[in-house]
């Protein structure tokens, strides 16, 4: 009887590791090919328009000045730009426009600085030829004229009025659709310089 168990149980033990050496996890195979693209997905909704390039253009409100006598025949104004930093007198650019008209409706006449004007003004029976040129330095905007062209006001309308815009360098404006044509926005022409920035008067 002893025999017959001890044989069974060899058996048994014999059975268990061939079915466990015949179940353990072979070499793995070799990598198939890789199958062929699938085909594209459909495209995503449009995103709505960018805004223009102009977020980091700085532009001044129209400003009174006061002229004051810096030489004989010159006069000076100096107009405070916080934004006129160093990397901007260095890499950008700043435009300065005089308006030689008022603020009431339709009564502008706007010139961009340095302006050379023979016709505007005149003294007595002689015209005067007007020259403003601008000067820029840290946080400041130096003007000097020939004329007196403090800024006054009449029946609630000023007169004589100043303002500056801030072009900071790398600051993408190109291209601009004027009257349909993409072209270089032109920073002389102030009425396609306020189209541009969307500047009220």
């Amino acid at each position: 009887m002893k025999q017959k168990n001890l044989a069974l149980v060899l058996i048994l033990l014999f059975t268990s590791t061939v079915v466990i050496f015949s179940c353990s996890k072979g070499p793995a195979g070799a990598t198939g090919a890789t199958g062929a693209a699938g085909p594209q997905g459909p495209a995503g909704p449009t995103g709505s328009t960018g805004a223009t390039g102009t977020a980091n253009v700085i532009y001044s409100p129209w400003l009174n000045v006061t002229f004051q006598a810096f030489t004989d025949t010159n006069m000076v104004a100096t107009i405070p730009a916080p934004k006129l930093s160093d990397s901007i007198l260095n890499r950008g650019d700043v435009k300065v426009y005089f308006n030689a008209g008022s603020d009431s409706t339709n009564g502008q006449f706007v010139l961009a600085l340095p302006a050379y004007e023979p016709f505007l003004f005149s003294n007595n029976t002689q015209a005067v030829t007007l020259i403003i040129n601008p000067y820029f330095s840290l946080d400041t905007i130096s003007i000097i004229s020939n004329y007196d062209l403090s800024s006054f006001a009449i029946n609630g309308y000023n007169y004589f009025q100043f303002r500056y815009i801030i072009i900071p360098g790398g600051t993408s404006t190109l291209p601009v659709s004027i009257n349909g044509t993409k072209r270089s926005i032109n920073w002389n022409d102030y009425n396609e310089v306020k189209a541009y920035l969307g500047l009220k008067d």
